[in-house]
């Protein structure tokens, strides 16, 4: 049944946690579904963005460079920050394997969608970013604590009589 389709979307992809199974409905036909075939670029990093997406199956890959930055899978939101911030892409998204992804242009974001389901997806994108930060925190209080137990700080005052 399709209702349940978008409960499930409602439930299980954070950008539309909160949201009415109508709203989720609504989303799905004003945005597009498609498949990219594996090594397929969405877009590259540097580039302008409208638009965001969400990975209904599949696998895509975020590169810095080179580098492989991560990988995101089902339910996973990508491609925000160049919408929301009005800046260019700060990596580039390449499909790692055949994948589907929902695509959400900053057009349908603004002017389609009821100012309170725009509202709910924008707390949930806030939400999303928040938890890759807190992540991201993290990452870096572990090479913080691996660095300091194996470089010697040469800085540090020495200790004397006076200043003890």
């Amino acid at each position: 049944m399709i209702s349940e389709k978008y409960a499930e979307l409602a439930e299980r992809v954070p950008l539309f946690n909160g949201l009415e199974v109508e709203d989720v409905a609504k989303i799905f036909a004003k945005g597009m579904t498609m498949e990219v075939e594996k090594g397929n670029v969405l877009f590259y990093q540097g580039a302008i963005g409208n638009q965001m997406y969400v990975v209904l199956g599949g696998r895509i890959d975020l590169f810095d460079g080179k580098k492989h930055m991560t990988s995101l899978r089902t339910g996973d939101l990508f491609g925000e920050m160049a919408v929301i911030m009005n800046e260019p892409r700060s990596a580039s998204a390449i499909a790692g394997e055949t994948s589907r992804v929902f695509v959400l242009s900053e057009t349908v974001f603004e002017r389609l969608m009821t100012k309170r389901a725009a509202i709910r997806i924008l707390l949930n994108i806030v939400g999303v970013m928040a938890k890759r930060i807190r992540e991201m925190n993290a990452k870096l209080a572990e090479v913080r604590a691996s660095l300091a137990s194996t470089v010697p700080l040469h800085n540090k005052p020495e200790q004397t009589q006076e200043n003890v």
